[in-house]
């Protein structure tokens, strides 16, 4: 199997969501050499809509870490900031981190891990990771764009800011 070369990171967070998102870049940051950050989206919770909003934000960062060794990576810093995972996989949280997917040197959509399922569901993910990488084509032969707007315009409440 080819070995990945970057990762399309989601971040989200909607507990004191601006400090763990910023938290959570810098920590990123630190330890990987980042190539992009989209705009950030705020978005309802899945699930709670009456909820605390959640920010998302994707990145891409060069990694050549194996895509188990990258999700404990992100598993560990999401518990240094405060991440308790429960059964409810929409409840509240300080931050998320989810590898959307990996790409190879050449710019190919890796098969391990597959491409995450938000992002063919929900628009706090395909947005943002489409700002970024829209050009990718996924499985299947769908573009990221095209998967984005494939889900039509966004649900009310929907906005992207700049990043900080």
């Amino acid at each position: 199997m080819t070995a990945p070369d970057r990762y399309l990171l989601l971040l989200g967070s909607n507990i004191d969501r601006e400090e763990n998102l910023d938290r959570a870049v810098r920590i990123l940051e630190s330890r990987f050499a980042v190539l992009a950050r989209s705009r950030i989206a705020e978005s309802a919770a899945v699930g709670d809509p009456a909820g605390p909003v959640f920010f998302n934000q994707a990145m891409i960062v060069r990694s050549d870490l194996a895509p188990r060794e990258m999700r404990l990576l992100l598993h560990g810093i999401e518990t240094s900031l405060g991440r308790l995972r429960t059964v409810d996989r929409n409840s509240p949280r300080t931050i998320d981190i989810d590898v959307l997917f990996a790409l190879d040197a050449a710019g190919a959509v890796l098969p391990e891990p597959p491409p995450h399922g938000d992002l063919r569901r929900h628009h706090y993910a395909a947005i943002p990771a489409a700002e970024l990488a829209g050009t990718v084509v996924l499985p299947g032969g769908a573009t990221l764009a095209r998967a984005a707007a494939a889900l039509g315009p966004p649900p009310a409440g929907f906005r992207t800011l700049d990043p900080a």
